[in-house]
């Protein structure tokens, strides 16, 4: 059975450093590091050092280029990865027209950078 494409936007490969935290009253409140594998207008995959259940509320701050990009989110799937590692859908929350600006320039900038 072939599986369904469901991104509506396209996904770029990316390796940015991500500070991430959260709260959970029930274990506590976080604040990790991690790091992009890929991005796109709607959200990022992260690989982090603990799985994070789904329905976990984030805030992100990626770091790319000079810019420090803020966001939050919430995380639609985690799965093992390599080493002791996760790989963490997050699906963004609705932007500001500043923020969309700033990820869409940036997404474009890196994907004409890849072509170049």
């Amino acid at each position: 059975m072939e599986l369904k494409e469901r991104r509506r936007d396209p996904r770029y490969n990316t390796l940015n450093f991500v500070y991430f935290s959260f709260q959970d009253p029930a274990n506590g409140d976080g604040e990790y590091m991690g790091k992009t594998l890929d991005a796109s207008l709607r959200g990022l995959l992260l690989e982090v050092h603990l799985p994070l259940p789904i329905g976990q509320r984030l805030n992100l701050s990626v770091g790319a280029c000079e810019d420090i990009f803020e966001f939050s989110g919430e995380v639609v799937h985690c799965m093992d990865h390599d080493d002791s590692m996760f790989c963490t859908g997050i699906e963004f929350d609705p932007m500001t027209v500043e923020q969309k600006e700033k990820l869409e320039h940036y997404l474009t900038a890196f994907a004409q950078e890849k072509e170049g």
